[in-house]
């Protein structure tokens, strides 16, 4: 049995539709692809396929405590423009 990663994610600008779109489609292969239980690696995955959508600056920043950790819980920001 798999562990589901939860994420709380805040996105800026989160007014551009565009960039939620790109950044929710990323997430979502991200957990088709599966193996990403771990939240900088995930993050490390949504932020390349974030550039590969043509948002070259975007950036993934993780925030974990340990107990958020051993409960698969992770906090992005994640910016269109780095």
């Amino acid at each position: 049995m798999t562990t589901m990663l939860q994420i709380k994610a805040r996105l800026a600008p989160w007014d551009d539709p565009d960039f939620v779109r790109a950044f929710e489609h990323a997430r979502a292969e991200t957990e088709e692809a599966g193996g990403y239980q771990d939240g900088p690696r995930a993050a490390e995955h949504v932020q390349k396929l974030l550039h590969e959508a043509g948002y070259p600056a975007a950036r993934v920043e993780v925030r974990q405590t340990v107990e958020e950790t051993l409960e698969h819980v992770t906090h992005w920001s994640v910016t269109r423009d780095g």
